[in-house]
């Protein structure tokens, strides 16, 4: 494993790259884009004349070219494809990024950030009526894997070198490293699963699995983060995870198939709420709370569905009946609920497939919805507006 990094931002030659390099890099971006349009996906529902209520956007992770697949939502949550678009990088399947949060969108819905964990960079993409547009593809460390977005300061988490980095967003829509930003991660080998910012923007998280560690970090104005405040996870290998409204923390765990909750303070300081809630299934690793802060589902990769918990005032956890709450194609992974919680949708890496859901409004219920089908197999990385 490379040690920590300190500022790649100044010294990596990576950073420095030549004419000829970024000429290959434009090049591939193109040369897969016209591949992509060759490949055939099926979407459950058929090319619909009215405009979109939303979209899901998907990441393939694919080795020989990454990208992302853009389907339309309908008022029912049916999803018709739209388009493939590269990321001009390239993703790392078979393999694996192993994480939650390989995709990203700002809440202004303008801006969609996508790691690329085979070649070490990350692509940023404006969003607009027409859809996507590729505007910048940035250089970060050893294997990004998870990448998070707060107005325009961008964080992104390197597994292969244990480190976190920022990037903005500027005004002409490309992406700068922020010098001097680079923050190591406990240690080195800790399997990094994911970063997030805090609804507040002034706290990040990391979760580690090979550590059973939860890293905080305090970001400063600057956008510079102090940290980590490494803290003991209280089930082992915490994996995927989602803040409240009120910033409180949701964290699965994979061997047990458990989700804990935990209090964080302003100097993130982690609290526990709820330790291990087990939901009787296989492998839960990623995690959706609704927006109004009620409801929280894990995806659960081993069983092959979704478990639903409620979320107390007082941020404490219960699971909903015996924990298979929405059956799924084999192999869920990412997930992540549409605008206004109305629809649950599920990647399901290993079938190459979507898996949709209703949301009550009033208790959460799941009931399942058409999604669609035919993505290539190992993708990595949902996000739902």
């Amino acid at each position: 494993m490379p040690s920590t990094l300190t500022d790649p931002g100044v010294t990596d030659d990576k950073r420095k790259e030549t004419d000829m390099t970024r000429v290959s890099r434009w090049a591939r971006m193109v040369g897969l884009a016209a591949i992509l349009t060759l490949v055939p996906l099926a979407a459950a529902s058929p090319a619909a004349a009215d405009e979109p209520v939303g979209h899901v956007y998907v990441q393939t992770n694919g080795a020989d070219g990454n990208a992302i697949v853009s389907f339309a939502r309908d008022a029912d949550g049916g999803l018709t494809l739209e388009e493939t678009v590269a990321t001009g990088g390239l993703g790392n399947a078979p393999t694996g990024v192993g994480s939650q949060g390989s995709v990203a969108i700002s809440t202004s819905g303008r801006w969609l950030l996508a790691v690329n964990a085979g070649s070490d960079d990350v692509s940023l993409f404006e969003i607009s009526d027409d859809g996507l547009h590729l505007a910048d593809v940035q250089p970060v460390g050893d294997r990004p894997v998870s990448v998070t977005v707060h107005r325009r300061l961008v964080y992104v988490l390197n597994q292969g070198d244990d480190t976190i980095e920022a990037l903005r967003i500027t005004d002409d829509a490309t992406l700068k490293n922020l010098s001097g930003s680079t923050r190591p991660l406990s240690g080195t080998g800790v399997d990094a699963a994911q970063v997030s910012f805090a609804p507040s923007g002034r706290i990040l998280a990391v979760t580690e699995k090979a550590t059973n560690s939860i890293d905080t970090y305090v970001v400063r104005r600057n956008g510079r983060a102090n940290g980590p405040k490494v803290q003991p996870s209280v089930g082992a290998v915490p994996f995927g995870f989602a803040f409240d409204t009120d910033g409180r923390l949701v964290v699965s765990e994979a061997p047990a198939s458990a989700a804990s909750s935990y209090r964080v303070g302003d100097a993130g300081k982690l609290t526990v709420i709820s330790p291990s809630v087990a939901n009787g299934q296989a492998a839960a690793c990623w995690v959706a709370i609704t927006s109004d802060g009620r409801f929280a589902y894990t995806a659960n990769a081993g069983s092959a569905n979704v478990s639903q918990y409620t979320i107390a005032s007082n941020g404490s956890i219960a699971l909903v009946g015996n924990g298979a709450n929405g059956a799924t194609d084999p192999g869920p992974v990412d997930l992540d609920l549409s605008r206004r919680d109305r629809f649950l949708y599920v990647l399901n890496s290993r079938s190459g497939s979507i898996s949709g859901f209703e949301v009550d409004a009033g208790d959460g219920s799941l009931s399942s919805i058409p999604g669609a089908s035919g993505l290539p197999a190992g993708g990595a990385g949902l996000v739902a507006v």
